[in-house]
């Protein structure tokens, strides 16, 4: 049985109780999205995440899905339909990084990194593509290390251009239903994955900004939710770097 909401839509958030995901959700919650927070581990995270969205005035739902298993990202958005009756948004954020040179990269953390930021990606977008609401919208997750030369990150890049061309696709195939999808090429972010970067890679990713600092998951959070709400309607099939400007 649905639970009924009379305004507002729905934004579902993979890697929803993590540093980047948690501030997503707290924003969009606050612009008056239903929000669910789509977890794997960090159960007691995502549980306190939406009780202070609750708190707050906001409505959200935190529920367990390992994106890697299309099974149970079809059960996520099955689940999501049924609780708010429909997705509008999806940020898909969930994601990982195993720094190694290409001469140390073993065929078993090629697998996990893959796993998680193109097949889960992949399920992630075949699914949003099969249930999202027309006139919704699709924000992916990318990084500049796509585009950056940094030593270690191969795996990791490689994994992030597929989810990028996969954006774009989907814009193609997704926009005559007035859905769009973009992508967010995004810099060092503290706190975040760059919270384990050496101080010295920290100092000098600040300097390099003309900001003269790193970026936090609010620079982000502002963007998506720019991209979520209406002003976003003629924005589709773009990689948008989102840096302050450092690379």
């Amino acid at each position: 049985m649905s639970i009924e909401h009379p305004t507002g839509s729905t934004a579902l958030v993979t890697g929803g109780a993590g540093g980047i995901g948690s501030t997503v959700a707290r924003t969009l919650a606050a612009g008056g999205h239903r929000v669910v927070v789509a977890y794997r581990s960090a159960a007691d995270a995502a549980k306190e995440l939406v009780a202070e969205i609750e708190a707050a005035g906001g409505t959200a739902v935190a529920l367990r899905a390992d994106v890697t298993d299309a099974d149970q990202v079809a059960a996520l958005f099955a689940d999501a339909v049924r609780q708010f009756g429909q997705v509008d948004i999806v940020v898909n954020n969930a994601g990982t990084m195993i720094p190694r040179p290409l001469a140390d990269l073993t065929d078993d953390v090629f697998d996990k990194v893959f796993a998680v930021n193109v097949r889960g990606a992949l399920n992630v977008l075949r699914e949003a593509a099969r249930r999202l609401a027309d006139g919704g919208r699709v924000i992916n997750i990318s990084s500049t290390q796509v585009a950056e030369t940094i030593p270690g990150s191969g795996a990791y890049a490689a994994s992030k251009a597929a989810l990028e061309a996969f954006g774009r696709v989907a814009a193609k195939e997704l926009g005559p239903r007035g859905i769009t999808v973009n992508s967010l090429r995004v810099g060092p972010t503290v706190p975040g994955m760059f919270s384990q970067a050496p101080p010295q890679r920290q100092e000098a990713m600040a300097a390099a900004s003309p900001f003269q600092r790193l970026g936090t998951p609010q620079d982000i959070a502002d963007v998506i939710s720019f991209l979520a709400g209406d002003g976003g309607r003629w924005v589709t099939g773009q990689v948008i770097t989102v840096d302050g400007g450092a690379t």
